[in-house]
């Protein structure tokens, strides 16, 4: 009875948790010199399983993560419900993003772009 409790209180919890069928993870985003770093908490999440793009200004980051269907589980909080986050950044300097996944956290480095100069326009006075 315990289980069936609990894992009616899980599933309602992710409902009210998702987005579109998505679970969302947490999060820390840093202004640096030059750019941002983004941290993404996603511990038990293989590298392979993880997917980052960017489109039109959004970092997207999405995971699936692996349940083992077959197990008779006692305790079940963890959810098997795809990772979803997107983050909207604008213009940055796509040619220079970078990820590292170590201990359960993806850092992700983004550079902005530097403004391009300008040069004063000269104008021919008739």
């Amino acid at each position: 009875m315990r289980n069936d409790i609990y894992g009616l209180m899980n599933e309602i919890t992710n409902l009210f948790n998702t987005d579109g069928g998505y679970k969302s993870f947490p999060i820390d985003v840093v202004e640096v010199k030059g750019g941002y770093e983004v941290y993404a908490e996603m511990p038990g999440i293989r590298k392979e399983d993880i997917h980052l793009s960017f489109e039109e200004g959004d970092l997207i980051i999405e995971a699936a993560p692996k349940m083992n269907k077959e197990a008779r589980y006692v305790i079940h909080e963890r959810t098997g419900l795809n990772l979803r986050r997107v983050i909207s950044f604008g213009d940055i300097d796509e040619d220079t993003l970078a990820a590292k996944y170590e201990d359960g956290i993806l850092k992700i480095c983004i550079s902005t772009k530097m403004p391009e100069e300008k040069k004063a326009k000269v104008i021919e006075i008739e």
